[in-house]
């Protein structure tokens, strides 16, 4: 990926998609698939979590380039092209059904662990949102993955509908192909906040990297709302971190928006199960996790209204990124 769109390197030839979504690289490595004797092998680093996913479910194998190679998530395409040429054996295979980080779970808990204490020494001064921000009945509802052009447009009529705040986290090359979505959004008066240019696990990464990854997003999401005012918040993909990253974001000034009910809205276990996970799992201070992008989300779409009800109902008020932070106890 580059700050324009999409690069596809194959032996001899290098295509460059621009401001698509990600339904163009899946479209054309599934065309050239087709075209391919004997099929074609996709090689992506961690800082890609976009492609995986589509292709594998096309039937098109992916592997996994890890570091230290390639370097700060800074691997061109040519690079990850040359790495499966000749380092496949050294590469990770990922499973059609798996998720980016296929094999390395225990490694990401390993450093979600390791950073609680810096995330408490955040939260108390007001740079890190989560679960629990407050003993109020407040919660807080948050979607990533978006803006999609078809999904995005539905969950912000349910919100307009329902008068119900939301933050939504973006995927910078979903912002840079829908910027109209990304405007609407921010017409509408719901916050917009950086969930990375790629949706890499951002802990592989090093200074340059994480500067891109932030940097183009922000650019991106300034651009499509008409305003130089960076976004003020992120939500690390897959929720990555590490003590390092924490205070990186930090120095950047941005917050980290983190979660504690997970609607699993991805697995579509249909509407009302979805519903269901959320009101399950809610407690005052909540920061519920759902996804208005990276596949289709018409389920989401369809059980938002039973959980803002619902949510209400149980005598919750929703309230936007600013006000729980506001509502968190003082340093």
């Amino acid at each position: 990926m580059t700050r324009e769109g999409y690069r596809i390197a194959a032996p001899g030839a290098v295509e460059v998609l621009e401001r698509c979504g990600v339904e163009g690289p899946v479209a054309r490595l599934t065309e050239l698939a087709a075209r391919t004797p004997g099929g074609l092998t996709v090689v992506i680093d961690s800082a890609n979590g976009l492609l995986d996913g589509p292709l594998g479910a096309a039937g098109i194998p992916v592997l996994r380039a890890d570091p230290p190679v390639p370097a700060d998530g800074g691997a061109t395409a040519e690079v990850l092209a040359e790495l499966g040429r000749t380092r496949a054996a050294t590469l990770t295979a990922l499973p059609s059904a798996g998720w980016t980080m296929s094999g390395r779970e225990e490694e990401i808990a390993a450093a979600d662990l390791a950073s609680e204490t810096v995330e408490r020494q955040l939260a108390r001064c007001g740079r890190l949102v989560t679960g629990g921000f407050s003993t109020e009945p407040l919660v807080t509802l948050t979607f990533d993955d978006g803006p999609h052009p078809e999904f995005t447009p539905q969950v912000l009529d349910v919100l307009r509908r329902h008068d119900a705040p939301a933050a939504f986290f973006c995927i910078g090359l979903q912002a840079l192909a829908h910027p109209d979505v990304v405007r609407r959004t921010a017409d509408a008066g719901q916050t917009l906040g950086s969930h990375t240019w790629s949706h890499a696990y951002l802990p592989d990464l090093g200074p340059a990297g994480l500067a891109r990854q932030l940097g183009h997003t922000g650019e991106v999401l300034a651009e499509a709302c008409g305003d130089d005012r960076p976004t003020r918040w992120l939500r690390p993909p897959y929720g990555g971190r590490s003590p390092e990253l924490l205070r990186a974001v930090d120095a950047l000034g941005l917050t980290t928006v983190l979660w504690d009910v997970d609607a699993k809205d991805w697995s579509r276990p249909g509407p009302a199960t979805i519903a269901e996970r959320v009101l399950d799992q809610v407690r005052p201070g909540s920061v519920i996790l759902m996804h208005d992008g990276g596949g289709d989300r018409s389920q989401t779409v369809a059980a938002l209204p039973a959980v803002i009800t619902g949510l209400r109902e149980r005598g919750y008020r929703l309230v936007g990124l600013d006000e729980a932070l506001a509502a968190a106890p003082a340093a």
